[in-house]
């Protein structure tokens, strides 16, 4: 008994001093959504998986010129990634990563930058940690497929940011006045803390609204998807849709998206 406690004590102490070698170990498919230097050679790295949600880690020796992860932590990368986590810690430590497609050319090109660092900042500000939900996944696959088939990003831009509320369940209902719950809405004037639409009877001193053909194509929308756009009416004002519902992803996540002013100029 003695020599099984002394046994007992060895043991306990070589995985003490050896912790690191023990911390669990995962993988997972993600986009990289995200990355910046983390002191002189690594990176702070996010990760959007289908199955772990948001996943936020420290990549060792990812800043330096010569490193092991090549290419992979580009903007929108889809990769599969190994990693190290610890027990009620936020942070995990990618050990490795592998490119499974890169759309690095398609991001970085100067019609897109812009839309895509603010589907970035959502992705990246806008969901809660360990939040798991498979569909905002999906999403941004669809988002960039449908760009590299050509479909307008003005477009992509403003799909994206209604079914991401619509699956974070904050999306307004478009098809029903808040206030009489009258269903023929022509003209939909947005309530001032963006939970809901006023019809021409209800509205009051509203400072933003949609007229027919904006509404319908928000209805569109939530009923199709991207790849079957062609093209914007002439009577939608897209600039108009683009602040609107960046302003309502503001007020509901608390948060400032700065990326937002990059594309007013261009749209």
């Amino acid at each position: 008994m003695l020599w099984d406690y002394f046994v007992f004590l060895d043991l306990q102490l070589y995985f003490l001093l050896n912790k690191k070698q023990f911390m669990p170990i995962s993988e997972t498919d993600a986009f990289v959504i995200g990355s910046k230097p983390f002191g002189e050679q690594d990176k702070l790295v996010y990760l959007l998986t289908e199955n772990d949600g948001i996943k936020k880690g420290i990549a060792p020796g990812a800043n330096k010129h010569k490193n092991r992860f090549g290419s992979v932590f580009e903007l929108f990368t889809e990769g599969h990634f190994i990693y190290n986590w610890k027990e009620l810690k936020n942070l995990i430590t990618i050990s490795k990563g592998e490119i499974i497609s890169s759309h690095f050319d398609l991001v970085s090109d100067s019609k897109n930058i812009f839309y895509f660092y603010i589907i970035a900042e959502i992705l990246q500000k806008a969901i809660p940690e360990n939040q798991i939900n498979s569909r905002i996944y999906r999403l941004l696959g669809s988002i960039i497929n449908s760009r590299k088939k050509h479909t307008d990003i003005r477009f992509l831009l403003i799909y994206f940011m209604i079914w991401f509320l619509k699956i974070e369940g904050l999306m307004f209902n478009p098809y029903i006045c808040y206030n009489c719950y009258d269903k023929n809405i022509i003209n939909a004037y947005i309530r001032d803390d963006y939970r809901g639409i006023f019809c021409d009877k209800c509205s009051k001193t509203e400072k933003n609204h949609f007229n027919e053909e904006e509404l319908k194509l928000i209805k569109w929308i939530l009923l199709n998807p991207p790849s079957k756009h062609q093209m914007f009416s002439k009577n939608i004002n897209i600039k108009n849709i683009t602040n609107i519902f960046l302003k309502k992803i503001e007020i509901h996540a608390e948060l400032s998206i700065k990326s937002k002013r990059y594309i007013y100029d261009i749209i």
